[in-house]
């Protein structure tokens, strides 16, 4: 059932609605008015939040808190967003007497949230406990996963990551609301994209050399990037080399990867690659629109073994079809496989996909926790230790994602992906270069754009317009519809 949620205060009315939506599958007995309506009254440092409410016996809810004037205004928008966030959360619990793992917080990054509370000389974990409504247990993940970082972690100007984009895929994934292009629709373009892309490779080693950034990592990812032909394959990594320390390949797809893929990223020094299996139950693997066999799963293990690649493996907890017993099977698999990292998925029903748009029901009625939480000591027991979490919109039982690593096996791109602590040169179709100053807690982003016909057809206009953005020649604004 819907809640009738209103706001005077339309500039935070999409911050509200993502709060409202995980709470709407809970409400029962409405039938005495559905409207609920929050607004806020500034006077001075002190922050009045009011919210009338006909599921409550009272009808009426109101706090006053005390805020920074003091500080930037952006500052002051994210405080008076929390306050009310909160006391909206508060409310929604009354009416539905559900509690959401993650309280009030609906950000996709809680992890750098802690960080920047932290480094604040907060007391991060009662703030998200006492303040924010986190649960106990959710805390204990995000500080731990905090401390696990700090091995990698590094926030520092003048270090950059290097992103490049092949967003073309086999087939389209029912859960999938990425820009990838299915194969069979593109075939006839990908020639032309890899040179466009292999211009812009070419002068994004320019422009590093232009600004003097030492670059950490590289993520070739898409899309499936092994999909495309061998010698395009070979031509754009063989431009990748900026002197990073890893050197990540989303091969993803099963099979896509074959022995002369594998020794083409050997050659070119790629030092880590996805095997991505998604699920290991064949009618899943049907259901979702995969191709491959989970028999696939066990050959391109097998063939990457011979090589000193680091793997990485994804499962989905909640697709459609399964129940905890398949899960569970999927998890035991992957754990029997033993690649270095192991990220556990839980479904999230993204606009644009397949599932979104055919109307399918992710509500989980626990199922969901239950699934993620034997994943975790399943990997936990088996020696894995979370290093990296996000949270999607829409997502099963309000959970997260959370990536596990063998020690010593963090996945550098994806802690300073999550964590925002890095420059990231983006190539390609879609990609977006993010500009870190870190003295002015500042990141600024710069599209390419998005869709592969867009591109095909401005590509060659992309590596003037990123040299502005990172060089600050001039102002950089929109040139591209999305």
């Amino acid at each position: 059932m819907d809640i009738d949620f209103k706001t005077t205060e339309e500039k935070y009315y999409a911050d509200y609605m993502e709060l409202v939506r995980e709470f709407e599958p809970h409400v029962v007995n409405a039938e005495g008015g559905k409207e609920l309506l929050l607004s806020l009254d500034e006077d001075g440092e002190q922050l009045t939040v009011i919210i009338s409410c006909d599921y409550l016996p009272e009808k009426y809810y109101k706090i006053t808190r005390k805020i920074d004037i003091s500080r930037s205004n952006l500052a002051k928008i994210a405080q008076i967003k929390r306050i009310s966030k909160v006391a909206l959360y508060d409310v929604l619990k009354k009416m539905t007497g559900i509690s959401l793992p993650y309280g009030s917080l609906t950000g996709i990054r809680p992890t750098k949230l802690f960080h920047d509370m932290k480094e604040s000389g907060v007391d991060a974990e009662k703030v998200f406990t006492e303040d924010l409504r986190v649960s106990g247990e959710k805390t204990s993940l995000i500080s731990q996963i905090v401390e696990n970082q700090s091995s990698v972690y590094l926030k520092k100007d003048g270090v950059a990551d290097v992103f490049v984009n092949i967003p073309i895929c086999p087939t389209r994934c029912v859960y999938c609301s990425f820009i990838s292009a299915e194969m069979s629709k593109v075939r006839r373009f990908v020639p032309k994209y890899c040179e466009l892309l292999r211009e812009e490779l070419a002068d994004c080693k320019k422009l590093i050399e232009e600004t003097g950034y030492k670059i950490r990592s590289v993520y070739v990812g898409g899309g499936t990037p092994t999909c495309i032909p061998d010698d395009e394959f070979k031509s754009i990594l063989s431009l990748c080399d900026f002197g990073q320390s890893e050197f990540t390949v989303e091969a993803g797809r099963p099979d896509t990867i074959t022995e002369n893929k594998l020794k083409i990223m050997d050659e070119t020094g790629v030092t880590r690659i996805s095997i991505n299996p998604q699920s290991f139950n064949r009618a899943t693997l049907d259901a979702i629109g995969r191709r491959h066999t989970v028999e696939d799963i066990y050959n391109a293990y097998r063939m990457a073994r011979k090589y000193s690649f680091d793997i990485n493996t994804d499962l989905i907890a909640m697709l459609p079809g399964e129940g905890f017993d398949e899960f569970r099977h999927s998890v035991d698999e992957a754990i029997r496989l033993a690649p270095e990292n192991i990220t556990v998925h839980t479904l999230a029903l993204k606009k644009g996909s397949v599932l979104k748009v055919g109307g399918y029901d992710n509500t989980s009625d626990g199922l969901a926790a239950k699934m993620v939480d034997y994943a975790r000591e399943a990997v936990s027991e088996a020696g894995y230790t979370p290093y990296y979490m996000y949270r999607q919109k829409y997502v099963s039982g309000n959970l997260e994602n959370v990536g596990y690593a063998k020690p010593g096996k963090f996945c550098i791109y994806n802690v300073d992906i999550m964590e925002e602590t890095t420059t990231i040169i983006a190539n390609g179709a879609g990609g977006i270069s993010k500009k870190l100053d870190v003295s002015l807690n500042l990141l600024e982003r710069c599209a390419n754009p998005k869709g592969l016909d867009v591109y095909l057809a401005r590509g060659s206009e992309v590596p003037a317009k990123k040299r502005m953005f990172f060089t600050g020649k001039q102002d950089v604004r929109p040139q591209f519809a999305d």
